[in-house]
């Protein structure tokens, strides 16, 4: 079998690539873990072309993963040795858009934030924003890893939103999911099972996403606290009140010294709150109001931010001011959730096992809905330190599933996560391996990503 001629008679033959260097870029995303190279990389722009490649990587037991922008946080996106690339990042129009009933149809391709610029000339937007990555996040790929973002506080994350989708399953067989209505009570819902999936199931070729109006008016808030205890008090707090907030985000101490250090922001280093309310002015002055007096009777202070800078506009910046801060250094991540009223616990354990390794952690997160971000600093070339970040990490994760949280709130499983799965699963597990092979049952679909295939 001659992988590269064969793939070069299913597509273009200059859509096939196997310069050194692309296949390189191919071999991580954004992760920290190691790259795998592979065989060859497919760029693919119409349904008809992922079918063929598909069928014949069924056929010959090929490893398949799909990749658009490569910004997964999990490994999710690193492809198989000796595998196939398949590139969707050129599927990137809208197919449909129906403003009267709040809709649009998509290619995976299409990235988020260019979307929600063509969906605000209808005062519409797609929310769930997912952070500091939303100029590269592709629509397929928010789909493929449930991602969410800071205004999923109130909106809800990325499977909220998903109303079809057309797949290709691991054979090359077409599915089309669920259809345009909102509210529907009709068999299995295979729409969240393929929402989170991370492209272990089949290859998304559209998407139907209903969508909200651009809110009548927004406000924004930021307060400064002396611990972050309190300010994770203080969180628990606001949702538990049942204030209408859009967005809730917390950055502790260590994380507004590093966006010091990138941008000189000014800012004092304590742990902060950033919130946002959507609404009519009357919704928006009674819920800043009453966020206000939340966060000062647990000792916060309104925080006056420099030149009226604009709080998401810094907070776009952590993850890259984390990885700048300390060169030679390389972040050991995780995106654990949890209870909102065991917010407090979890913050506390962070800057307690901080204390005791002696190790940077950076806490920060959409808190509002539960999900913390304690980013570790540790050096790979030094052994026994990056072991001990390992652990660190492990610890943290570990303790929100004490809480009765999950491993991951929003950037999914892939490889980073996988050696931990179980202890969140347990038998279940095999339940989804079941799953998987009626999907997939070469098993040639992102193998070896989220569990192993027994």
């Amino acid at each position: 079998m001659n992988l590269l001629a064969e793939l070069r008679g299913l597509v273009a033959p200059e859509n096939v690539i196997d310069n050194a260097t692309a296949l390189e870029a191919a071999s991580i995303d954004e992760s920290s873990l190691s790259p795998v190279m592979p065989a060859a990389i497919v760029r693919a722009f119409t349904s008809d072309e992922i079918q063929r490649v598909v069928r014949y990587c069924h056929q010959y037991k090929v490893p398949l993963t799909v990749r658009a922008a490569g910004s997964a946080l999990e490994g999710s996106a690193i492809p198989c040795a000796n595998g196939v690339v398949l590139d969707v990042s050129g599927m990137d129009k809208m197919i449909q858009f129906w403003p009267e009933d709040l809709q649009v149809k998509v290619e995976p391709g299409v990235v988020y934030e260019k979307l929600n610029e063509v969906l605000k000339r209808e005062s519409l937007f797609f929310p769930p924003s997912p952070g500091g990555s939303s100029d590269v996040a592709t629509i397929g790929g928010m789909v493929s890893t449930n991602a969410s973002g800071i205004y999923s506080v109130k909106y809800g994350g990325t499977k909220d939103f998903v109303l079809e989708l057309e797949i290709i399953d691991g054979t090359g067989k077409y599915h089309r999911l669920g259809n345009r209505a909102i509210k529907r009570s009709s068999g299995y819902n295979l729409i969240d099972l393929i929402s989170g999936s991370e492209g272990t199931l089949g290859v998304i070729t559209s998407v139907t996403l209903q969508l909200r109006g651009i809110p009548e008016g927004s406000r924004k808030a930021a307060f400064k606290f002396r611990s972050e205890y309190e300010a994770a008090q203080a969180v628990s707090e606001m949702m538990r009140y049942g204030l209408d907030l859009a967005a809730v985000e917390f950055l502790d101490r260590n994380v507004i010294e590093a966006l010091n250090l990138l941008n000189n922001y000014g800012l004092e280093e304590v742990p902060c709150l950033f919130i946002e309310a959507h609404g009519s002015e009357q919704v928006l002055s009674s819920n800043i109001e009453s966020a206000t007096q939340i966060a000062q009777e647990l000792g916060g202070e309104v925080l006056t931010l420099q030149g009226g800078q604009n709080p998401w506009e810094i907070r776009h910046y952590v993850t890259n001011a984390i990885k700048l801060r300390r060169p030679g250094y390389t972040i050991i991540r995780n995106d654990a959730a949890l209870p909102i009223s065991r917010l407090p616990e979890i913050i506390k354990y962070c800057r307690e096992l901080a204390d005791e390794s002696g190790l940077l952690i950076h806490a920060f997160g959409h808190v509002g809905m539960g999900l913390i971000h304690a980013l570790i600093l540790a050096r790979r070339d030094d052994t026994t330190e990056w072991q001990k970040g390992l652990d660190v990490n492990r610890k943290i994760i570990l303790k929100a599933v004490e809480c009765n949280g999950t491993i991951s709130g929003e950037h999914g499983i892939g490889l980073g996560h996988k050696a931990i799965f179980n202890i969140e699963h347990a038998e279940s597990i095999d339940l989804m391996r079941q799953v998987k092979r009626v999907f997939d049952p070469n098993g040639i679909m992102n193998p070896g990503k989220i569990f192993d295939q027994a």
